[in-house]
């Protein structure tokens, strides 16, 4: 009896075992599918709005414009993307602001790079107090700087140029950017620096020759915000630009709702399609860029 109730005792426990594994996986499963259940729902959520863009670039202003709204065009009109051009110099203004992103990006890159490189690595008189009142130009509204800024330009005769809208990157004024920069080189040992210094490497060629090979994804991640920064801007082109053909895209999208017509017909199809090649360059971006990106913030020490 007793060697017969040993076994019994011996199954059951792994009985049991077997049984809670097989609960705690099933939870783990049904968990899972209800987490990508809601990732699902939430991304077709953010995605709905570019999908009505294209949606609508695709349609006549009287299917806009009905009561019903149609979520896919009746009869695509591919030729609204055409009339986009014809209508206003849109080419240009796309050039326009491609021409500010490329005279902004070296200029964010070179300075803020050397101005973090100088709170990260160097000790001065003030250096705490400094980087604090860098920051805090941060909190600082841009409204509250516009008109002496705005005065100061047209005084020295830059309005209806293109300088007041990139001088700026090629004196570090974004301090967000010097802040990330600054983590990032806080995150590098300093002995790759001293080493460099035994080798009789100054503090330029430590920056350009050792440091900055380094710092390659928080410098893609720079120049990504620096792009976004200048195709979304509005108000920077707005305020300083009074001429048609040096119109940016951003304020070129505005301008279809005052559009001299020959007709009363709306243009919100025009609008929409213009929005939608807006959009192409950024989806590109992310496409191409969105894994540096994330490791650019990831390793500067930044929360995403």
């Amino acid at each position: 009896m007793t060697t017969s109730a040993a076994p019994s005792a011996s199954v059951q426990p792994r009985t049991v075992d077997h049984s809670y594994s097989r609960t705690r996986r099933r939870q783990q499963t049904i968990g899972k599918a209800l987490a990508y259940v809601l990732l699902a729902v939430a991304g077709l959520c953010f995605a709905f709005p570019l999908y009505w863009t294209v949606s609508s670039s695709l349609q006549t202003w009287q299917e806009l414009r009905s009561f019903t709204p149609h979520l896919l065009p009746e009869v695509p009109q591919w030729g609204n993307y055409a009339q986009v051009f014809q209508a206003v110099p849109f080419a240009r203004w796309l050039f326009n602001s491609f021409l500010i992103i490329a005279i902004t990006i070296p200029g964010t890159i070179i300075t803020c790079t050397m101005t973090a490189y100088a709170f990260a690595r160097f000790n001065f008189v003030g250096k705490n107090v400094w980087f604090i009142l860098m920051l805090g130009t941060m909190m600082i509204p841009s409204t509250v700087t516009l008109i002496p800024q705005y005065l100061l330009f047209f005084q020295l005769k830059l309005i209806n140029t293109y300088v007041p809208l990139t001088i700026g990157s090629w004196l570090a004024g974004n301090a967000f950017m010097v802040f990330l920069l600054r983590q990032f080189l806080l995150s590098i040992p300093r002995d790759l620096d001293e080493a460099a210094t035994l080798d009789g490497a100054g503090p330029f060629r430590i920056l350009w020759t050792v440091l900055v090979p380094l710092m390659k994804p928080a410098l893609t991640t720079v120049a990504i915000l620096q792009v976004l920064n200048e195709w979304n801007d509005f108000f920077g082109p707005f305020i300083y630009l009074n001429r048609m053909e040096l119109f940016t895209a951003a304020v070129g999208l505005r301008f279809f709702q005052y559009l001299p017509m020959e007709t009363m017909d709306p243009r919100d199809h025009l609008l929409m399609a213009s929005a939608a090649i807006m959009t192409l360059p950024v989806l590109a971006l992310f496409a191409v860029a969105q894994r540096y990106f994330i490791s650019g913030v990831v390793l500067s020490g930044l929360k995403v």
